[in-house]
């Protein structure tokens, strides 16, 4: 019967989880959607060396993010035997979902200082993307 009810756990747990993650892509996606509403009152001229800077940034961090999120579900599984470990669990994804949101918070600040909104739209996909990717699957508790 422990084992049964260790699977249930997890099961809801997992639940639980994705939503955890439909609320970062929740609220990335409402700053967003905002930050595009407000492009007209916004836009300034750019330099493109600038633009592409901030690209270059986006993507070097976005890479790092999506291995460090890899990084962490490899190195640290998530075992139902331990005493505590919904919380560490959640502290996983938290930070696996916070580092891969740094991207669009790059983006994000350029933007309420340029308002350039391609460099908002790269930062945003990238994001998005990885918050996707790595959201929680079945094998991720163990």
């Amino acid at each position: 019967m422990a084992e049964g009810d260790a699977q249930v756990r997890a099961e809801v747990f997992i639940k639980r989880a994705r939503h955890l993650n439909f609320a970062f892509v929740f609220t990335t996606s409402l700053l967003f959607f905002a930050s595009v509403l407000t492009y007209s009152f916004m836009a300034l001229p750019v330099s493109p060396k600038l633009v592409l800077y901030v690209y270059s940034m986006e993507v070097v961090s976005g890479s790092i993010a999506y291995v460090i999120s890899c990084l962490l579900r490899k190195r640290f599984p998530v075992r139902t035997s331990e005493e505590m470990w919904s919380y560490t669990a959640v502290r996983i994804y938290f930070w696996s979902y916070a580092v891969l949101c740094v991207p669009f918070g790059i983006a994000f600040l350029f933007y309420l200082f340029a308002g350039n909104l391609s460099a908002l739209v790269l930062g945003y996909l990238i994001s998005v993307c990885g918050l996707i990717i790595f959201r929680p699957r079945r094998g991720d508790v163990l």
